[in-house]
Protein backbone atom coordinates (compact mmCIF):
# COMPACT_ATOMS: atom_id res chain seq x y z
CA UNK A 1 0.00 0.00 0.00
CA UNK A 2 1.29 3.14 -0.47
CA UNK A 3 2.40 5.34 2.42
CA UNK A 4 -0.12 7.69 3.52
CA UNK A 5 -0.87 10.75 6.04
CA UNK A 6 -3.34 8.83 7.46
CA UNK A 7 -1.11 6.18 8.91
CA UNK A 8 -2.97 3.69 6.84
CA UNK A 9 -1.81 0.24 8.30
CA UNK A 10 -2.51 -3.53 6.41
CA UNK A 11 -1.96 -7.07 7.48
CA UNK A 12 -2.82 -10.14 5.27
CA UNK A 13 -3.25 -12.89 7.72
CA UNK A 14 -5.59 -15.00 7.16
CA UNK A 15 -8.73 -17.62 8.35
CA UNK A 16 -10.59 -19.62 6.55
CA UNK A 17 -14.22 -20.48 8.46
CA UNK A 18 -16.66 -22.49 7.09
CA UNK A 19 -20.01 -20.79 6.41
CA UNK A 20 -22.29 -22.32 9.03
CA UNK A 21 -25.88 -24.08 7.85
CA UNK A 22 -26.56 -24.79 10.99
CA UNK A 23 -26.79 -23.19 14.62
CA UNK A 24 -23.40 -23.60 15.30
CA UNK A 25 -21.03 -21.97 17.62
CA UNK A 26 -17.63 -21.94 19.87
CA UNK A 27 -17.58 -23.29 23.09
CA UNK A 28 -16.73 -19.19 23.89
CA UNK A 29 -19.88 -17.99 22.60
CA UNK A 30 -22.03 -21.14 23.61
CA UNK A 31 -21.08 -20.49 27.40
CA UNK A 32 -22.10 -16.81 26.72
CA UNK A 33 -25.22 -17.95 25.43
CA UNK A 34 -26.18 -20.05 27.84
CA UNK A 35 -25.76 -17.63 30.34
CA UNK A 36 -27.73 -14.66 28.73
CA UNK A 37 -30.81 -17.15 28.14
CA UNK A 38 -30.29 -19.51 30.99
CA UNK A 39 -31.01 -22.68 28.77
CA UNK A 40 -28.09 -25.12 29.37
CA UNK A 41 -29.19 -28.12 27.83
CA UNK A 42 -27.94 -27.91 24.24
CA UNK A 43 -31.14 -29.10 22.29
CA UNK A 44 -33.54 -26.50 24.08
CA UNK A 45 -31.01 -23.89 23.44
CA UNK A 46 -31.03 -24.52 19.58
CA UNK A 47 -34.57 -25.06 19.41
CA UNK A 48 -35.14 -21.58 20.71
CA UNK A 49 -32.80 -20.09 18.88
CA UNK A 50 -34.28 -21.59 15.77
CA UNK A 51 -37.76 -20.34 17.01
CA UNK A 52 -36.57 -17.01 17.11
CA UNK A 53 -34.57 -17.15 13.71
CA UNK A 54 -37.85 -17.94 11.97
CA UNK A 55 -39.29 -14.54 13.06
CA UNK A 56 -36.05 -12.97 12.39
CA UNK A 57 -36.67 -13.80 9.07
CA UNK A 58 -39.97 -12.37 8.56
CA UNK A 59 -38.45 -9.04 9.49
CA UNK A 60 -35.79 -9.18 6.87
CA UNK A 61 -34.53 -12.23 5.35
CA UNK A 62 -30.23 -11.29 5.85
CA UNK A 63 -27.95 -13.71 5.25
CA UNK A 64 -27.17 -13.66 9.25
CA UNK A 65 -30.15 -14.20 10.13
CA UNK A 66 -29.86 -17.85 7.66
CA UNK A 67 -26.31 -18.08 8.69
CA UNK A 68 -26.84 -18.47 12.54
CA UNK A 69 -24.73 -15.68 12.96
CA UNK A 70 -26.84 -13.58 14.76
CA UNK A 71 -26.01 -16.01 17.80
CA UNK A 72 -22.10 -15.59 17.61
CA UNK A 73 -20.21 -12.79 19.30
CA UNK A 74 -17.96 -12.65 16.10
CA UNK A 75 -17.09 -8.49 17.72
CA UNK A 76 -14.60 -10.38 20.18
CA UNK A 77 -11.99 -11.42 17.03
CA UNK A 78 -11.46 -7.85 16.11
CA UNK A 79 -7.76 -6.59 16.77
CA UNK A 80 -9.41 -3.69 18.03
CA UNK A 81 -11.67 -5.45 20.44
CA UNK A 82 -9.51 -5.10 23.62
CA UNK A 83 -8.74 -1.47 22.82
CA UNK A 84 -12.53 -0.80 22.13
CA UNK A 85 -13.53 -1.97 25.69
CA UNK A 86 -10.68 -0.29 27.33
CA UNK A 87 -12.33 2.85 26.65
CA UNK A 88 -15.17 1.97 29.13
CA UNK A 89 -12.72 1.98 31.69
CA UNK A 90 -10.29 4.89 30.99
CA UNK A 91 -13.70 7.29 29.82
CA UNK A 92 -16.19 8.65 32.44
CA UNK A 93 -19.29 7.79 30.34
CA UNK A 94 -18.10 6.42 27.49
CA UNK A 95 -20.39 5.47 24.50
CA UNK A 96 -20.58 3.04 22.67
CA UNK A 97 -22.44 2.36 19.49
CA UNK A 98 -23.42 -0.15 17.19
CA UNK A 99 -24.83 0.35 13.67
CA UNK A 100 -26.56 -1.91 12.24
CA UNK A 101 -27.35 -3.64 15.69
CA UNK A 102 -29.56 -6.56 14.10
CA UNK A 103 -30.30 -8.18 17.60
CA UNK A 104 -28.21 -6.86 19.22
CA UNK A 105 -25.50 -9.33 19.63
CA UNK A 106 -22.50 -7.14 19.82
CA UNK A 107 -23.65 -5.50 22.42
CA UNK A 108 -24.44 -7.85 24.79
CA UNK A 109 -21.11 -8.96 24.53
CA UNK A 110 -19.38 -5.83 25.09
CA UNK A 111 -21.91 -5.63 27.94
CA UNK A 112 -20.93 -8.61 29.31
CA UNK A 113 -17.17 -7.92 29.14
CA UNK A 114 -18.01 -4.91 31.46
CA UNK A 115 -19.28 -1.88 29.04
CA UNK A 116 -22.31 -0.50 31.26
CA UNK A 117 -25.68 -1.48 29.38
CA UNK A 118 -26.60 2.07 29.86
CA UNK A 119 -23.95 4.11 28.20
CA UNK A 120 -24.94 1.44 24.95
CA UNK A 121 -26.75 1.99 22.27
CA UNK A 122 -28.11 0.04 19.09
CA UNK A 123 -29.51 1.46 15.23
CA UNK A 124 -30.70 -0.20 12.92
CA UNK A 125 -33.74 0.13 10.34
CA UNK A 126 -36.41 -2.38 11.63
CA UNK A 127 -37.58 -2.11 15.31
CA UNK A 128 -38.43 -5.60 15.38
CA UNK A 129 -35.13 -6.92 15.52
CA UNK A 130 -34.41 -5.26 19.15
CA UNK A 131 -37.69 -7.00 20.10
CA UNK A 132 -36.52 -10.36 18.37
CA UNK A 133 -33.30 -9.84 20.62
CA UNK A 134 -34.86 -9.56 24.12
CA UNK A 135 -36.79 -12.47 23.29
CA UNK A 136 -33.72 -14.13 22.06
CA UNK A 137 -31.79 -13.46 25.43
CA UNK A 138 -34.58 -13.42 27.48
CA UNK A 139 -34.15 -10.00 28.66
CA UNK A 140 -36.18 -7.06 29.46
CA UNK A 141 -35.78 -3.06 28.50
CA UNK A 142 -34.81 -3.41 32.73
CA UNK A 143 -32.59 -6.10 32.59
CA UNK A 144 -30.75 -4.88 29.66
CA UNK A 145 -30.77 -1.13 29.69
CA UNK A 146 -29.25 -0.66 26.85
CA UNK A 147 -31.33 1.92 24.26
CA UNK A 148 -32.40 1.50 20.38
CA UNK A 149 -33.05 3.75 18.34
CA UNK A 150 -34.32 2.54 14.54
CA UNK A 151 -34.53 4.27 11.66
CA UNK A 152 -32.25 5.07 8.42
CA UNK A 153 -28.82 6.55 8.95
CA UNK A 154 -29.41 8.62 5.53
CA UNK A 155 -32.19 10.30 6.82
CA UNK A 156 -31.85 13.60 9.15
CA UNK A 157 -34.31 12.65 11.40
CA UNK A 158 -32.50 10.28 12.56
CA UNK A 159 -28.76 11.74 12.27
CA UNK A 160 -28.29 15.48 10.87
CA UNK A 161 -25.48 16.17 9.18
CA UNK A 162 -22.95 17.73 10.99
CA UNK A 163 -19.02 18.94 10.96
CA UNK A 164 -16.43 16.71 12.28
CA UNK A 165 -14.55 19.04 14.20
CA UNK A 166 -16.80 19.39 17.76
CA UNK A 167 -18.72 22.60 18.30
CA UNK A 168 -17.58 23.92 21.65
CA UNK A 169 -21.40 24.70 22.55
CA UNK A 170 -22.27 21.49 22.44
CA UNK A 171 -19.57 19.87 23.80
CA UNK A 172 -20.41 22.21 27.21
CA UNK A 173 -23.95 20.83 26.73
CA UNK A 174 -25.33 18.12 29.96
CA UNK A 175 -26.06 15.18 27.38
CA UNK A 176 -29.88 13.23 29.01
CA UNK A 177 -29.68 9.75 29.62
CA UNK A 178 -29.59 7.96 26.77
CA UNK A 179 -32.54 6.06 27.06
CA UNK A 180 -34.75 9.52 26.28
CA UNK A 181 -33.14 10.05 23.00
CA UNK A 182 -34.80 9.81 19.40
CA UNK A 183 -32.55 10.53 17.15
CA UNK A 184 -28.41 10.45 16.89
CA UNK A 185 -28.27 14.13 16.34
CA UNK A 186 -27.43 14.71 20.09
CA UNK A 187 -24.54 12.55 20.01
CA UNK A 188 -22.60 13.99 17.53
CA UNK A 189 -18.98 14.34 18.62
CA UNK A 190 -19.65 12.54 21.83
CA UNK A 191 -19.42 8.21 20.47
CA UNK A 192 -16.18 6.41 22.02
CA UNK A 193 -16.82 3.73 20.12
CA UNK A 194 -18.71 3.09 16.90
CA UNK A 195 -19.05 -0.62 15.59
CA UNK A 196 -20.26 -1.56 12.22
CA UNK A 197 -20.10 -5.06 11.02
CA UNK A 198 -21.52 -6.28 7.38
CA UNK A 199 -22.92 -2.52 6.90
CA UNK A 200 -21.18 -0.33 4.54
CA UNK A 201 -21.05 -3.25 1.06
CA UNK A 202 -24.72 -3.18 1.41
CA UNK A 203 -24.60 0.48 -0.12
CA UNK A 204 -23.26 2.04 -3.22
CA UNK A 205 -19.77 3.72 -3.75
CA UNK A 206 -21.52 7.10 -3.06
CA UNK A 207 -23.62 5.98 -0.34
CA UNK A 208 -20.51 4.43 1.48
CA UNK A 209 -18.71 7.77 1.42
CA UNK A 210 -22.15 9.61 3.06
CA UNK A 211 -21.99 7.20 5.41
CA UNK A 212 -18.76 6.97 6.88
CA UNK A 213 -18.93 10.89 7.55
CA UNK A 214 -22.01 10.61 9.15
CA UNK A 215 -20.28 8.05 11.48
CA UNK A 216 -17.62 10.23 11.62
CA UNK A 217 -19.70 13.30 13.14
CA UNK A 218 -20.49 10.83 15.83
CA UNK A 219 -16.93 10.11 16.64
CA UNK A 220 -15.44 11.82 19.64
CA UNK A 221 -12.69 13.51 18.25
CA UNK A 222 -10.39 12.31 21.90
CA UNK A 223 -6.90 10.64 21.20
CA UNK A 224 -8.03 6.36 20.89
CA UNK A 225 -11.40 7.25 19.79
CA UNK A 226 -12.50 4.22 16.87
CA UNK A 227 -14.62 3.22 14.52
CA UNK A 228 -14.44 -0.58 13.31
CA UNK A 229 -15.87 -3.42 12.09
CA UNK A 230 -15.97 -6.06 9.41
CA UNK A 231 -16.66 -5.24 5.56
CA UNK A 232 -17.11 -7.16 2.40
CA UNK A 233 -14.58 -6.40 -0.06
CA UNK A 234 -13.53 -8.02 -3.65
CA UNK A 235 -9.95 -8.64 -5.28
CA UNK A 236 -10.89 -5.78 -7.55
CA UNK A 237 -13.20 -2.82 -7.58
CA UNK A 238 -16.86 -4.08 -8.77
CA UNK A 239 -19.69 -3.04 -8.81
CA UNK A 240 -23.06 -5.76 -8.41
CA UNK A 241 -26.18 -5.93 -10.58
CA UNK A 242 -28.46 -4.86 -10.57
CA UNK A 243 -28.84 -2.76 -7.74
CA UNK A 244 -25.48 -0.82 -7.99
CA UNK A 245 -23.92 -2.15 -4.67
CA UNK A 246 -20.03 -1.75 -4.68
CA UNK A 247 -17.50 -3.48 -3.35
CA UNK A 248 -14.60 -2.11 -2.64
CA UNK A 249 -11.35 -3.81 -2.32
CA UNK A 250 -9.58 -3.34 0.86
CA UNK A 251 -7.21 -0.53 -0.22
CA UNK A 252 -10.15 1.78 -2.20
CA UNK A 253 -12.16 1.02 1.14
CA UNK A 254 -9.54 2.76 3.09
CA UNK A 255 -8.76 5.18 0.51
CA UNK A 256 -12.77 5.84 1.34
CA UNK A 257 -12.00 7.51 5.08
CA UNK A 258 -9.05 9.39 3.50
CA UNK A 259 -12.26 11.87 2.25
CA UNK A 260 -13.67 11.66 5.71
CA UNK A 261 -10.68 12.61 8.07
CA UNK A 262 -8.23 15.61 8.23
CA UNK A 263 -4.51 14.10 7.22
CA UNK A 264 -3.09 13.26 10.38
CA UNK A 265 -5.49 13.07 12.46
CA UNK A 266 -6.58 9.37 12.13
CA UNK A 267 -5.08 6.18 12.01
CA UNK A 268 -6.68 3.41 9.09
CA UNK A 269 -5.80 0.13 9.54
CA UNK A 270 -7.62 -3.18 7.48
CA UNK A 271 -6.51 -7.00 8.32
CA UNK A 272 -7.87 -9.75 5.73
CA UNK A 273 -10.15 -11.88 7.97
CA UNK A 274 -10.74 -15.17 5.36
CA UNK A 275 -8.41 -16.28 3.05
CA UNK A 276 -8.62 -17.59 0.57
CA UNK A 277 -11.41 -15.93 -1.76
CA UNK A 278 -14.83 -17.19 -1.20
CA UNK A 279 -17.94 -17.57 -2.97
CA UNK A 280 -21.07 -15.99 -1.60
CA UNK A 281 -24.29 -16.13 -3.14
CA UNK A 282 -24.69 -13.54 -6.40
CA UNK A 283 -22.20 -11.58 -5.08
CA UNK A 284 -19.37 -13.80 -6.15
CA UNK A 285 -15.78 -13.87 -4.91
CA UNK A 286 -14.69 -12.08 -2.12
CA UNK A 287 -13.07 -11.27 1.16
CA UNK A 288 -14.00 -9.80 4.55
CA UNK A 289 -11.20 -7.51 6.11
CA UNK A 290 -11.44 -6.26 9.87
CA UNK A 291 -11.17 -2.24 9.75
CA UNK A 292 -10.70 0.55 11.83
CA UNK A 293 -10.57 4.15 11.83
CA UNK A 294 -8.73 5.38 15.17
CA UNK A 295 -8.25 9.36 16.17
CA UNK A 296 -4.59 9.81 16.81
Amino acid sequence: MHPSPLRTVADSSSRSPQLASKFDVDSEDLALLRQLTGIHNVKELENHITEVQNKANYIKDYPCIGMFTFTKFNIKFSPNYNHALSLSRTRQNAIFLDVGCCVGNALRKIVADGWPAQNTIGTDLYREFWDVGHELFKSTPNSFPAHFIPGDLFDDAVLTTAPISSDPQESDLKLAKLQNLTSLTPLRHRVSVIYACNLFHLFTAERQVELAKRLASLLEPSSGSIIFGSHGVSPYPRRTQPDGVSFHTAESFADMWKEVFEPGTVEISWKIKSKPQRKFSAFGRWDIIWWSITYL
